[in-house]
């Protein structure tokens, strides 16, 4: 996951997630994305 940096306008590398997608920037999100979860869609 990348995030825009406001002091150098650029992105960066903010986080790797596995299994569960889990942030609080912008907003708060908490997502199951296992292959289990995503199988079932």
């Amino acid at each position: 996951m990348y995030e825009l940096d406001p002091v150098t306008k650029a992105y960066a590398l903010s986080g790797i997630h596995h299994d569960r997608l889990k942030v609080t920037v912008p907003y708060d999100i908490d997502i199951d994305i296992s292959l289990d979860a995503l199988g079932q869609l």
